[in-house]
């Protein structure tokens, strides 16, 4: 019977804790669009012809706290003229800082990278980062992909201990969330401090690819 019940209580325990992860990560899930909405990057993109798509941890529903927001954007033909026109109608928006530019067409990423920062009304710096790819290009629809497959491998316990994993770490240095995803989905990772062992034998110049493969 005494072990009956302590089942029954560690179940109970371990029920409240995911649900209490999983409603703050929703409550910043919600900021995160909020600030989406108010830089209006999706509709100045939408009124050059883009395709526009939100990839990394927030389309695969593991967003955290990192006030960072990925975009990716394709428009046939890839006209820069186009794009300056769509990052002016951002620039004019509530709480737009500053943005950056890197022309990355020469290289195998075949992109132009925007990096757009706004404020809140609290005061926090959010970054959008918007990738401007070009079609037929290596990396044309890869991240995409990427994020559909971590969404589809995920389980009640893998999601929650990616979030607690991105609520316990420090902020700095900064992590992609792509490292604590193959810890936890492919090696078994499941606590921030396993995560930081793991992370320190880890090759930081190799490229993550998915499916996930040892």
């Amino acid at each position: 019977m005494f072990i009956v019940l302590l089942n029954a209580l560690l179940r109970n325990y371990y029920n409240r804790y995911m649900e209490d992860i999983l409603q703050l990560a929703q409550q910043n899930a919600k900021e995160a669009f909020s600030m989406l909405r108010q830089s209006r990057a999706v509709t100045a993109w939408d009124l050059q012809g883009a395709e526009v798509h939100i990839v990394g941890s927030l389309a695969c529903g593991l967003y955290f706290n990192s006030r960072d927001i990925d975009l990716h954007v394709y428009t046939e033909p890839f006209d820069m003229e186009n794009a300056f026109a769509a990052m002016a109608l951002i620039a004019q928006q509530k709480g737009f800082k500053r943005l950056t530019c890197q022309n990355l067409l020469d290289t195998p990423q075949a992109c132009v990278e925007w990096h757009v920062f706004f404020e809140d009304e609290k005061g926090r710096e959010w970054n959008l980062d918007i990738i401007h790819i070009v079609r037929g290009s290596p990396y044309d629809g890869y991240f995409e992909k990427q994020s559909a497959a971590i969404k589809e491998m995920l389980t009640d316990d893998t999601r929650t201990a990616i979030l607690q994993i991105k609520k316990d770490l420090p902020p700095t240095p900064h992590i992609g969330g792509i490292w604590i995803y193959t810890a936890v989905l492919r090696d078994g990772v499941r606590t921030a401090d396993a995560f930081k062992a793991w992370y320190a034998k880890q090759d930081k110049n190799q490229i993550l690819e998915w499916p996930l493969k040892k």
